[in-house]
């Protein structure tokens, strides 16, 4: 099967970016025209996951506006991105140094086929439901459970936005909590999904609310959780983009073809790039056809605006308009987006590497998630962690409304396996998603105290 995936640079911006922005100190070695890898052939269209060699965080920003980034290795220097042939030429005549990762690229080769007697779910990955899976499983949640489980219309897709296309999708959102004790009451808010190829996502956020829903009034814990928190889940946030990504497609992007991009496989809006909060800067792309393309304006894309939308319904404004302004100590709420990969517990700012004003309560509360996940804390736009970005989800939270915010980068690949799922990943995010539904009362506050862990009583 050939894997249809978008272009992550534009070859005249590329040529463009070395001519004018690459900083004279970067002298790496360069690969000749001449001796190009074999995998790059002149009537080759398919892409190749290379690395790219960076010596400071400028350069490594300047890749981060328009390369489909999968992996960084600060301490190496590289990271690893996706790169059709006739921009692994570009680069390779620059002076970026650039290796292609044979490995890696046989990823983009793979067929995914149903197992035997696999009925259901992702061809080669059961353990993951589709869109329609999700929805038909969470809607009979919700209508089994009726005093616990909401299952909620929050907006539109793109195809569905869009007359003349495809039908497209409703964003849905299930609400738990019990119904019968009345509010106000914290709430914690999860989407997940938003770039379609990170599989583990949505299946971790559904497996979450069954989790909750199963252990009602047996766990005193969850119980306790749901009498006295909310819970809000949008499983798919990319509804679109997903469903491409389940036939073995590595897209991203939400399917948005009308912005200039003319070549099929490549249109769409990076979601994570497309909120209004600090929209535009650095570590996204103006250039309709890569990767992290950011819109055409701020909050362009329906989906973005039905998730902030809502978000805004739910969460009340604890922060005032200056960057350096803090939430309130006492602020309630919590919003965890879920990405995957990488094995990173991110907080803010993704758009600067200066501090954010609640930088202590934010970090605190980081490292117990990675308590329970045993990833690596960090400030998203601090060198060292991944990339400065700008219009990300978890940036707009924190920023236009106060709201303790996290994005978890799950595992190691798009395509997790199962096994890998249901024994780590699975098991091991649920503790950190049961904790942060504590901490949604005070998460500026309450995780800086003492954990009771692994209690015990005698007879």
């Amino acid at each position: 099967m050939k894997i249809n995936l978008r272009p992550i640079l534009s070859a005249p911006l590329l040529l463009f970016i070395i001519i004018f922005f690459v900083p004279t100190s970067l002298q790496a070695a360069r690969t000749p025209a001449a001796n190009l890898h074999p995998l790059i052939s002149a009537d080759s269209d398919l892409p190749v996951l290379a690395r790219v060699y960076f010596t400071d965080v400028n350069e490594l920003n300047l890749l981060a506006a328009t390369l489909d980034i999968w992996e960084i290795d600060h301490q190496s220097g590289y990271l690893l991105a996706l790169v059709r042939p006739e921009h692994f030429q570009a680069i390779s005549q620059s002076s970026f140094r650039v290796e292609i990762d044979d490995e890696k690229s046989t990823l983009l080769d793979q067929q995914y086929q149903f197992l035997p007697n696999q009925n259901n779910g992702i061809p080669g990955f059961p353990c993951y439901r589709t869109v329609e899976e999700t929805y038909t499983d969470l809607a009979l949640l919700s209508a089994d459970h009726p005093n616990l489980a909401t299952w909620i219309d929050i907006g539109d897709s793109w195809e569905k936005d869009t007359p003349g296309g495809d039908s497209g999708y409703d964003l849905y959102t299930l609400v738990l909590t019990n119904s019968a004790i009345p509010g106000p009451k914290p709430k914690l808010y999860i989407i997940s999904a938003m770039h379609g190829r990170e599989l583990p996502t949505a299946e971790l956020a559904t497996r979450f609310a069954e989790y909750l829903v199963d252990n009602y009034s047996s766990d005193p814990d969850i119980t306790w959780l749901l009498d006295y928190a909310e819970v809000h889940i949008t499983p798919h946030a990319n509804p679109d983009g997903r469903k491409i990504a389940e036939n073995g497609d590595f897209w991203r992007k939400n399917t948005d073809n009308d912005d200039g991009c003319l070549d099929s496989p490549w249109w769409g809006t990076d979601l994570n790039r497309n909120s209004s909060f600090k929209w535009g800067g650095v570590g996204a792309s103006g250039s309709p056809c890569d990767d992290t393309y950011h819109g055409p304006a701020p909050s362009s894309e329906p989906e973005t605006q039905s998730i902030q939308n809502y978000a805004a319904s739910i969460f009340p404004d604890q922060r005032g308009p200056g960057d350096a302004d803090p939430a309130q100590e006492n602020a309630s709420g919590l919003f965890i987006t879920l990405h995957s990969y990488g094995n990173l517990v991110l907080f803010p700012w993704g758009w600067t590497d200066d501090v954010p004003p609640n930088n202590t309560a934010l970090e605190t509360l980081g490292r117990k998630f990675g308590f329970f996940t045993n990833y690596q804390v960090c400030q998203s736009g601090e060198f060292g962690c991944i990339y400065q970005t700008s219009g990300t989800t978890d940036d707009w939270a924190y920023g236009e409304l106060g709201v303790s915010s996290y994005t978890f980068e799950l595992g190691s690949t798009f395509f997790e396996s199962c096994e890998y799922f249901e024994d780590s990943l699975l098991p091991d995010n649920l503790q950190a998603l049961i904790y942060a539904l504590k901490a949604s009362h005070r998460p500026y506050k309450d995780p800086a105290g003492p954990e009771s862990i692994h209690l015990a009583l005698t007879a």
